[in-house]
């Protein structure tokens, strides 16, 4: 053991001594940590669900199988599930503690972005030579990185595991055989990191890749806003997609909107006459809500900071009835949650000494309302159109009139109940037994820190719902929402997993066709979407950064995926650059917006910035090419192939040039007419004979194009009808007066 490792866990763990944290955890042979003594990760930070744990020390199971499959390759024996040697477990500890109590960050983050790329690299360096940490050398940690790429063909735990071995082992030189950045690379399938990329043609996107897939994101659209859903979690999961839709809110931002979430705004003249009687604006609808990734340095990571974004105009209704409805259909879960979390009970409506009957206890732990006979369709179909109270009711009325006695299934809960200690049925017996046997049905009573050390009740929340309600999720039922006892906030993962191509999807369970079906989405291209839409229809790139609650500018641009031709639309260039052709234009745009470079654009930057923008567009409107600058004027043809035969004679009737009035060309071309008139001159003082009419005819011809392109309006192609001299086949080199001048 080296001491740089040694000094690392030594200070975790003396943090983890000052929070009361157990460092010396009992594991079972395999690894997993004694039930009691594992790490609450959200706990210990107070952040509200889901909630993570430091529950298992052992080889990671998924990598172990890819592992052993490694091994076998070798010509070794299988590995089987045990726990990670006591170095490997004091580096994971410490990275944690590290990560949640040091750096502030999510459990969330410290779960699955650090320990578990960790113990991906424990589990293949002790599989592949049993070293500890601070012994494993270039071959271990390569051989990680190829089994994690194995685990998860996407590539990410790869490159989880690449980044945990530059920002710990190496930064912290806890090896002796350090460092390994020049030589950890994944096998196949790792992300490219977004950089520079060459586009094949202007109407490429770049990085479209992180853009929705077309055909899901208009069956999505079809999905959540004209299809009927068919149970309530889904109702709230359309809800939450409109909204991601409308606000291009980030998945976790969505699911924390608060019940009070309207803010409005009105506006004035100075005269105290509101705008909209003056063609403006009255009042805007903002929606207030809690936004990711605004952390200060100081700032605890499960803060919620709070932000309000402006609501288009045109989005003002829909949102508006999407967000009443779901704070409507929610309210009886609110109800229940907010006596939850004001007695810390799992069942306020009784006394604690009072006695449940069965059909109760079956309702409030199952949500199934059905205890003596299936529910009529139409009652089914009354509740699913509206999901209220009162159709809930109706079917409560009904179980509840039916002569029959307790179906089969409240029996056989019943059951399992005795058989988990639930003899007898006080309302507080009642409550030890689900605290001690159902924990993931725990309703969400902790508060949500917000900024500035408050605390907000989780009732307060727009988004609830029922949680593991699996009569609803998993077996087509309907969930009591007036009875059942386990309320929650949705969380970022239900909308991601919904939101896959995974069975069970509402592409799965909505989709219109079998191929619509087997679709997926990732939730964030919405905020690609959305932030490239906007910058295509000329928003501020301050007010695109101000919508999504971002730090920079700079980061919005990273959200960009417009095509280079949709980015030249765009631009506004000097009233100089506009006389050009098209051609030189866009050259003039890619410069601007920098994605133009090498030493011409040097050039133009440095001629701009010494003689101006007339002097440096010129220069480039000469060297674009299919667009040159000449003496006379402007050659619009293309000579990158073929060189004109005829350089700098465009003003002799070619059908190419354009007109630049601009003083440099008017004093060559009236410097050109006086030559020309002084060379007719010349010619008609001499004998007449076959080549003094010739070269006579030629330079009148010259003098009365000059004369032509003199009197041309900028812009206008002179000699529109006159011959191609660029065509070396086509015509003759002329006479020799054309090289004397």
């Amino acid at each position: 053991m080296i001491e740089p490792f040694t000094s690392f866990v030594a200070t975790q763990k003396a943090i983890a001594d000052q929070w009361g944290i157990g460092w010396k955890l009992p594991l079972k042979p395999d690894g997993k940590i004694r039930p009691g003594h594992e790490w609450n990760l959200s706990k210990l930070v107070g952040a509200p669900g889901p909630v993570h744990w430091l529950s298992d020390l052992g080889f990671d199971a998924k990598t172990l199988t890819v592992l052993n499959q490694r091994l076998a390759a070798k010509g070794r024996a299988p590995l089987k599930k045990m726990a990670l040697s006591s170095g490997w477990q004091d580096l994971i500890k410490s990275v944690v503690i590290e990560q949640i109590l040091v750096r502030k960050n999510t459990p969330s983050h410290a779960a699955l972005q650090v320990m578990r790329p960790m113990k991906v690299l424990g589990t293949c360096v002790q599989g592949l030579s049993g070293s500890e940490p601070w012994d494993m050398n270039g071959d271990d940690v390569q051989f990680a990185c190829e089994v994690a790429a194995g685990v998860q063909p996407s590539g990410k735990l790869g490159e989880l595991v690449i980044s945990n071995i530059r920002s710990v082992i190496d930064a912290k030189h806890l090896c002796s055989r350090g460092p390994f950045f020049h030589l950890v690379t994944c096998e196949t399938n790792v992300r490219r990191k977004r950089g520079q990329q060459t586009l094949g043609s202007l109407s490429e996107r770049k990085h479209a890749e992180l853009l929705p897939d077309v055909r899901a994101l208009w069956e999505l659209v079809r999905i959540v806003f004209t299809e009927k859903p068919r149970t309530f979690i889904d109702a709230i999961r359309f809800a939450q997609i409109r909204v991601m839709f409308i606000c291009g809110f980030r998945v976790g931002e969505v699911c924390r909107i608060p019940l009070d979430w309207r803010r409005t705004r009105e506006y004035v003249s100075v005269d105290g006459v509101p705008l909209g009687e003056l063609g403006g604006v009255s009042k805007s609808l903002m929606i207030r809500h809690f936004a990711e990734k605004m952390k200060g340095r100081e700032t605890n990571s499960v803060e919620l900071i709070e932000a309000a974004q402006h609501v288009p105009i045109i989005f003002e209704q829909i949102l508006s009835e999407t967000l009443d409805r779901i704070a409507t259909m929610t309210e009886p879960l609110r109800e229940r949650l907010r006596l939850q979390f004001e007695t810390g009970r799992c069942f306020p409506e009784f006394a604690e000494n009072e006695r449940l009957r069965i059909e109760d206890l079956y309702v409030r732990l199952s949500g199934n309302p059905e205890t003596r006979r299936s529910t009529p369709d139409h009652l089914i179909a009354d509740y699913r159109e509206s999901f209220s109270r009162s159709a809930l009711e109706a079917i409560r009325q009904y179980q509840e009139q039916s002569p029959s006695g307790l179906n089969k299934a409240v029996h056989r809960f019943w059951a399992r109940a005795a058989e988990n200690g639930l003899a007898k049925l006080l309302v507080r017996d009642v409550e030890v037994y689900v605290r001690k046997n159902l924990p993931t049905k725990l309703p969400d009573t902790a508060p949500l820190p917000l900024h500035g050390g408050r605390k907000m009740p989780p009732h307060e929340m727009l988004f609830l719902a029922p949680k593991r309600a699996l009569i609803e999720m998993r077996n087509g039922g309907i969930c009591d929402i007036t009875r059942y006892f386990s309320v929650g906030l949705v969380t970022a993962e239900d909308i991601i997993l919904n939101l896959s191509a995974a069975k069970g999807s509402i592409f799965d369970r909505y989709g219109d066709t079998e191929e619509d079906r087997k679709l997926g989405l990732n939730t964030h291209s919405l905020r690609h979407l959305q932030n490239t839409e906007l910058f295509r229809q000329g928003i501020a790139d301050t007010i695109i950064t101000k919508r999504f609650n971002r730090r920079s500018v700079k980061q919005s641009y990273e959200y960009d995926h417009r095509s280079l031709a949709e980015q030249l639309t765009a631009m506004d260039l000097p009233k100089s650059a506009r006389l050009m052709h098209p051609k030189a234009q866009g050259l003039a745009g890619l410069i601007k917006i920098g994605k133009a470079s090498g030493p011409l654009v040097d050039q133009f930057k440095r001629i701009q910035k010494d003689r101006g923008d007339d002097e440096a567009f010129l220069f480039l409107a000469g060297e674009a090419s299919g667009f040159h600058a000449t003496p006379y004027g402007f050659c619009i043809n293309d000579f990158m192939v073929d060189p004109c035969a005829k350089h700098l004679q465009c003003f002799d009737g070619c059908k190419y040039l354009v007109a630049c009035m601009l003083d440099r060309q008017r004093s060559n071309l009236e410097k050109l007419r006086e030559r020309i008139l002084r060379t007719i001159t010349e010619i008609e003082h001499r004998r007449k004979g076959i080549g003094r009419d010739n070269q006579l005819k030629h330079a009148e011809s010259l003098l009365a194009n000059i004369e032509k392109l003199l009197a041309a309006e900028n812009g206008d192609l002179v000699f529109e009808d006159g011959r191609d001299l660029s065509d070396r086949l086509g015509h003759n080199q002329g006479p020799l007066i054309d090289a004397v001048i």
